[in-house]
Order: structure tokens, then sequence, then C-alpha cells
């Protein structure tokens, strides 16, 4: 019979792979929609034109930040809540989903009554007029857009991680769709801006229909809310940081230009450099988030179970496997982006000072990547108010950072300042989370091979790019580079065993327990 250790190994293994899976799973529909939102963005701007689509973009991005007020940090605690729960308590679960759903309608219902009895904040939000009616029209689409992300909450919560992406996708799908219908005047008479705004309330709509329908075909109900004060106590802080976030965006949209200015440049080149910053180059350094914001998506709720039983030992192993993948994740783009940005910048955009500076702030991945892990951690396990006091720390930093640096290094102090924020608020996470669970740093491991190897790599690829730039013409050489940057990498991880792969192939099948086998001194359990 298998002893205790080896079906302690088994089930652990068979757990791993069930996470692999999911992860997996989310990773793939992530990848799927974001490739969509890609070439639907493209579609719009060819088909209404750069002005449309801007000023839809202006609109949407208002919408959003008020969104975070009711869709942000509720659906991360209804999705904690029901993990701790784990089916063990069917009334309480269903109050709190009651409960974040009353808080949510409350919030945007404030919101939308604040717009009418104010009207002036709309000249205060909006310098170009010809925004307000768009914004006008997605506005009542708070209210689907908070009853979507809660349900889908709760469907994160239960682990439900196929139905999670596939409402996103699902959405996605409508919006372009409604988008293709409306925008180009096929009914009503709205079209351009206006009929994209429509097409997004449309879309937002039916997706939180249909999501609240599965709910009560999944057995969901509703019943009286007793949690409001508990639930508002824990998303407060999450909605906090998400405003906060997207406040200090909108802020540095217009400090970082403003100093670039007063720093000698143009305001066109001022505009140009910070264009190649967040519209080119950010959305590269953010790629790897694809893969690992699916990591925290599979995490919360695993998190949140061994937190309510205080199974400290798993959690931390759980806690540094995760950070470990986010690093080994970052360091294949760090691979990449490392030699070869510059080229990567003229490809895609035909900008080559876009690409210089994705070369020289792709380290700026692993530090991302970590914070993303170690927050989505502290929320799970319940320390959102720490864990935004460490976010404001990081980001005070940075504002300094930004305001003082580019008198001296230009754009560059995008760059530094965002680092300096997101490694003290990682190191602060950190720092707590170890004091919480007691956990070992064994993360760091893979932080000192990952930029180790990145160095040599980077090196070989330049020169083989060089030899083979020789025969071929330069786009061509940069993409066989890349390919063997990639190779290169993926044996590094072989011949280190930093992905544990063998963990997961053996719970693949689980097989019957045999008798122990002597071989040559070695025990086969």
């Amino acid at each position: 019979m298998m002893d205790t250790n080896g079906k302690y190994k088994t089930l652990r293994q068979s757990k791993t792979h069930t996470l692999f899976k999911a992860v997996a799973l989310v990773s793939i529909i992530s990848v799927i929609t974001r490739v969509l939102s890609f070439i639907f963005k493209i579609y719009l701007s060819r088909a209404y034109g750069a002005e449309a689509v801007g000023l839809y973009q202006i609109g949407i991005s208002v919408f959003f930040l008020f969104a975070s007020l009711s869709a942000s940090g509720l659906p991360l605690v209804v999705s904690r809540k029901i993990a701790e729960f784990n089916g063990k308590n069917d009334g309480e679960e269903f109050s709190t989903i009651s409960s974040a759903m009353l808080l949510g309608l409350l919030i945007c219902l404030s919101v939308i009554l604040a717009f009418f009895i104010f009207p002036g904040i709309f000249d205060l939000l909006f310098t170009d007029k010809r925004v307000v009616p768009i914004f006008k029209i997605m506005l009542p689409a708070l209210f689907s857009t908070t009853i979507y992300c809660i349900i889908r909450g709760w469907f994160w919560g239960k682990k439900k991680f196929l139905i999670f992406g596939v409402t996103e996708l699902s959405e996605e799908i409508f919006r372009i769709i409604f988008s293709v219908l409306l925008a180009g005047g096929m009914f009503f008479s709205m079209s351009g801006a206006n009929g994209i705004a429509a097409a997004f309330f449309i879309s937002d709509a039916v997706s939180a229909i249909m999501l609240f329908a599965l709910y009560l075909v999944k057995g969901g109900k509703l019943v009286r809310p007793r949690h409001i004060k508990n639930t508002l106590k824990s998303s407060a802080p999450i909605t906090a940081m998400r405003v906060f976030g997207n406040i200090i965006g909108s802020l540095s949209a217009v400090i970082i230009p403003a100093r670039l200015v007063a720093a000698g440049m143009s305001t066109g080149e001022a505009t140009a450099e910070y264009g190649r910053v967040s519209g080119m180059a950010i959305p590269l350094l953010l790629a790897p988030l694809a893969v690992i914001g699916s990591i925290a998506v599979v995490l919360i709720p695993e998190l949140a179970s061994d937190s309510s039983n205080k199974n400290y030992k798993l959690l931390s192993e759980k806690i540094n496997k995760s950070l470990s993948a986010s690093i080994i994740i970052s360091g294949l783009f760090l691979s990449l982006y490392l030699p070869f940005g510059k080229e990567i910048g003229q490809i895609l955009y035909n900008d080559a000072a876009a690409g210089l500076y994705l070369q020289y702030a792709s380290l700026l991945m692993i530090p991302i990547g970590i914070n993303q892990i170690s927050s989505t951690v502290l929320n799970s396990i319940g320390d959102e108010s720490k864990s935004f006091i460490n976010f404001i720390a990081g980001t005070v930093v940075m504002i300094v950072l930004i305001i003082v640096l580019p008198k001296y290094i230009g754009i560059y102090a995008v760059a530094l300042g965002t680092g300096a924020c997101y490694i003290i608020t990682g190191v602060l996470n950190i720092m707590l989370l170890k004091k919480r669970t007691g956990m070992k740093l064994s993360f760091l491991k893979p932080i000192v091979l990952v930029l180790a190897f990145c160095g040599p790599c980077s090196f070989i690829a330049t020169q083989t790019r060089d030899i083979i730039a020789l025969r071929f013409t330069d786009i061509t050489a940069t993409i066989i580079n890349m390919i063997f940057a990639v190779i290169l990498y993926a044996l590094f991880i072989w011949c280190f065993d930093l992905a544990d792969i063998s963990s997961i192939i053996v719970a693949k099948k689980e097989k019957p327990a045999k008798k122990p086998i002597l071989r040559r001194g070695l025990t086969h359990g």
C-alpha cells in the first residue's frame, strides 16, 4: 500500500495539474480576447477615423474611472468570500453576493444622480464638448457593468474558470457585432463615436443579462443582504487603490509632457515622447500580464480557501510557485526585448525610438509581475488595507521622480519612476507576506538565474543577428534571432528545472498503488 507521503505527493500533484489546466484555460481565453480587441481597434480606426475613435476613447476612459467605484473591489471580495465558504454555507454565500449587488447598485445610482444634479461635472471632466453626449450614452452601463462584474466574481469564487473566461470573450464579440451594426448607421440615426458608445452600452447590458440568467440556472439566488458593512469594509481599500491608480494615470498624462516641456522640449516633441511610451512601449511591457493575470485569477479562490483553513504551509508554497512563474514568464519577454527592443519598435510601429525605450525599460517586467501576484495574494487573504498603503508608498515615490528627473534623463524618468514604484510596493508586499504567512523566499533564486541568463543571452543574440543580417533582410534576421532566443531561454528553463514540469506531467493519470520494489538500493513506491 502506498505510504502517507506517497498519497500526499500524488494528491498534491493532482492539485497542481488541476491548477495548471485552469491557468492554461484562462490564459488561452484571455489571449484570444486581447487579440480580438486589438483587431477591433484597428477596424474602428480605419472604418470611422482617428477622431471618432479618439472621442470614444476619452469617454470610455472616464466611464471606467467611475465604474471602478462599484466594479473593482466588490467582485474580488465576492470571489474571496465564496471561496472561503466553499459550498459549506449557501445562505451566507448568497447573502454576501446580495450585499455586494446592493452596494454596487447604490454606488452607480449615486454617481448618475450626481451627474444630473450637478451638470457642471461634465464641463469639468471634458474640455471637448463632443465627448459629453457619448459619455451620457455609456453612463447607464454603470448598472450592467456592476451586475456583470459581481456575478463573475461568484463564478470566480466557485472556480468556474471556463464561464469566467468565456463571458469576457463573449462580451468582446457582442461589442464588435453591435459596433458594426450601430456605428455604421444601419440602425437608428447614430453613427461614428455615438454608435460605438451605443454598441458598448447594448453589449454590456446583453452580457449582464445573460450572465445573471446563467447565475440563476446554476443555483444562484438573491436573498436578504446581511453583510453590507463587512463587504464595504473589505472592498473599500481595493476600490480606493484602483480609483487612485486611474487618477494617477490621468495625472501622469498631464505631468509628464509638462515636465518634458519645462526641460526644453517643444510641446509637439513632449507629446510624441509620451505617446511612444504610453501607446507603444507600455502595452508591450504589460504583455506578460496576459498570462500572469490568469495565474492571479486562479490564485484568489485557492489562497482564500487556504487562508480560511489556516493552511499556511501550503499557502506559502503556492505563493512562491506563483511568484516564480511570474518571473519565468517575464524572463521570456525580457530575453526578447533586451536584445531586440529597438528592432521590435521599428517592425511594429515604424518607430525605433519607442523600441529603444522598450529595450531599456524591459527590466520593469519582473517587478511588475511580482507586484501583480503579491498584491493579489494580500487581497486574497484579507490584507487589502495594508496592500493599499504599500501601493501609496510606491506611488508617492514615482510621482516625485517623474516630476524631478525629466530635466536630467528626459522620458526615461517614466521608466525609472515606474520601476521604483513597483520595486518599493513589491518589497513591502513580500515583507508583509513573510510576516503574515512565514513564507520562505525561494522565488529569489529564479530572479537571480533569469537576470544572470538574460545578459549573456542578449549578447549572443545580438552577435548572431549581425551575422544573419548579412544574408537576410533586417526583419527576417530579427525574427530568426528572436526564435533562437526563445529556444535558448527554453533550454535554460529546462536545464535548471525552473518550471517544475515533471510534477504536472506525473499527475496526468493517477495509477493504482504498487508494492515497493527495491532496485540497487533505491526504493520506488
